[in-house]
């Protein structure tokens, strides 16, 4: 693959000490390419009528993937809510959906924009109380709740009790929530220290990430084995990416992460109860039938690990669930927002939202971030998105469309790997708490995953977080 020619040197990677800004100066949003130009060729209702294409017209194809088992497939449908868990420990913009331009360097990311669990761990027994028991060493969890099953710590009222609330949007995202908690307990259980514990979830939680999440989801001609083996270079017109603390791209944020919307599957199997029925992800008209959070977990509802990762044993007979193709479509469940907006026609389409928060941020187009990576180019005519794309592409709508061309849609595409990788690594490279900073210079005494919890084969996967936490059956 075409690459620019200023890079940084292994080593040089290695002996850049991270810069860490204070604790209590917070994450800002800003640009990883600011000299391109922003892409506002369409209007917001060209924008809104290019998302309404987006719905996959067959409301049934949750299997749209190939073979999962082949030697290349789709990923199994576990990857996309751990994305998401992933998505909501490091970003958090609670600025409304904007009606006109915003500059992004003045938004404030609300998550430290690492990877270390504030989400779960807020700011722990001191500052955020409410989260954990009286002794200030164990979280708070139902288990078993009023319904007899694992369940989120809830308020009278069935919300949960969080430091971040977005993780009880959906009950599989819930439960992922709910197996970090129960793995610190263990730990506890254990007679670790709350830092010691809180030291070592997070480092194996980082090592799951890069293992087994990343191979699951990046183009594999991306630098991938750099990555895992903590040694990717950075070009240096990018370099700010790696010295900036307080930079959370948006590039990454509102366009290249949130490639996961588009495997969301209609329905899923949670296990092997009542004849084990597909349970909607979201259904306004009916929401106690689908997997909207907000209420305690329902009996029925616990979910089988197995269902959504092949390494542990299958509860569905064969039925387990993969993920959607990356592809520009949305399933039914997902395509439509609850609560509409009054930017333009079509405003509660998840998609549009998308679109016009990445145009008014001033992302650039999807072809012009390709040159800048040295990456090959789809050109809009190839796209044919009608009036308003005739010169370019919303990034997030390329990064789709390009893992369908060039991925088949089993991973993402070159531009949106590069954009992941980058910026993963460079969060994980500048945080001095992070498993690539353990040791001497990252290199001698690294961490390495515990193999009580990772096997002997030390390969540490996000299944062996749900075993560990004793919630995989």
């Amino acid at each position: 693959m075409k690459r620019q020619v200023l890079y940084l040197s292994v080593v040089l990677s290695f002996l850049i000490s991270p810069v860490v800004a204070s604790a209590d100066e917070p994450s800002r949003f800003g640009r990883l390419f600011p000299n391109l130009p922003a892409f506002t060729d369409p209007t917001n209702q060209q924008l809104a009528d290019l998302a309404q294409t987006q719905l996959d017209p067959n409301a049934d194809a949750d299997n749209n993937c190939a073979d999962p088992f082949a030697i290349v497939g789709c990923t199994f449908a576990g990857f996309t809510y751990f994305g998401q868990f992933i998505d909501h420990d490091l970003t958090l913009d609670t600025s409304p959906t904007p009606t006109g331009p915003v500059d992004p360097t003045t938004l404030t990311n609300n998550r430290t924009f690492r990877f270390d669990l504030d989400s779960v761990y807020a700011g722990g027994p001191s500052v955020s109380p409410q989260l954990y028991e009286a002794d200030r060493l164990h979280f708070k969890v139902q288990d078993p709740n009023v319904n007899g099953v694992r369940d989120l710590p809830r308020n009278p009222d069935g919300s949960a009790i969080l430091v971040e609330r977005r993780n009880d949007e959906n009950q599989i995202l819930s439960q992922i929530h709910v197996a970090f908690l129960k793995f610190h307990n263990r730990l506890i259980d254990e007679n670790r220290s709350f830092a010691d514990a809180q030291r070592i979830l997070q480092h194996h939680y980082q090592w799951a990430v890069v293992n087994d999440y990343f191979p699951h989801v990046l183009d594999g001609d991306n630098a991938l084995d750099d990555i895992i083996a903590g040694r990717i270079t950075i070009p240096l017109d990018r370099l700010r990416l790696l010295l900036n603390p307080n930079m959370t791209p948006v590039e990454f944020s509102v366009a290249a992460f949130r490639f996961g919307h588009t495997q969301v599957r209609r329905a899923y199997r949670l296990n092997n109860l009542n004849g084990s029925p597909n349970f909607q992800v979201f259904s306004f008209a009916d929401p106690l039938a689908s997997l909207m959070g907000g209420r305690p977990l329902a009996a029925d509802r616990q979910i089988k690990w197995g269902a959504f990762f092949e390494e542990l044993p299958d509860p569905t007979g064969g039925q387990r669930n993969i993920g959607r193709k990356i592809d520009p479509l949305i399933s039914q469940s997902l395509f439509q927002l609850p609560i509409p907006g009054a930017e333009a026609e079509g405003s509660n389409v998840l998609a549009f939202r998308n679109m016009l928060r990445a145009k008014l941020y001033g992302l650039p187009s999807g072809q012009d971030v390709a040159r800048a990576l040295g990456m090959p180019v789809i050109s809009p005519a190839a796209l044919n998105l009608g009036p308003g794309f005739e010169r370019g592409t919303p990034l997030w709508y390329y990064v789709l469309a390009e893992s369908s061309r060039l991925e088949n849609g089993q991973r993402i595409g070159p531009v949106g790997s590069r954009i992941v990788a980058e910026t993963f690594y460079s969060v994980l490279k500048r945080d001095p708490n992070s498993y690539l900073n353990t040791g001497v210079l990252g290199l001698i005494g690294r961490f390495r995953p515990d193999p009580r919890i990772a096997g002997a084969d030390g390969r540490m996967t996000i299944s062996d977080i749900f075993q560990f936490a004793r919630v995989a059956a």
